[in-house]
């Protein structure tokens, strides 16, 4: 197993009581539901930006000018722009 570190947290009681609904229903513990949400947020966005954008680049998507495409959104809200 490879080596953890503790980290301790300090939370209102309602909040820990949500999180301890939210752990239940998926059949996990607190401290993992945490886990996933510390990853979600901050570990997984820095790898699926460059995925993201990799996939984006490699759709070879048109280029077209600013004023055809600006006509082309005018005419799809049917000239009246929000």
């Amino acid at each position: 197993m490879a080596q953890t570190r503790r980290a301790q947290i300090l939370m209102e009681p309602g909040e820990y009581s949500r999180l301890e609904k939210l752990a239940r229903q998926g059949g996990v513990s607190v401290a993992e539901l945490i886990r996933r949400a510390v990853k979600e947020q901050y570990f997984a966005a820095t790898t699926a930006a460059p995925k993201a954008a990799r996939r984006i680049c490699g759709m070879n998507l048109p280029v077209i000018e600013w004023d055809e495409a600006e006509r082309d959104i005018v005419e799809g809200h049917n000239g009246a722009l929000p």
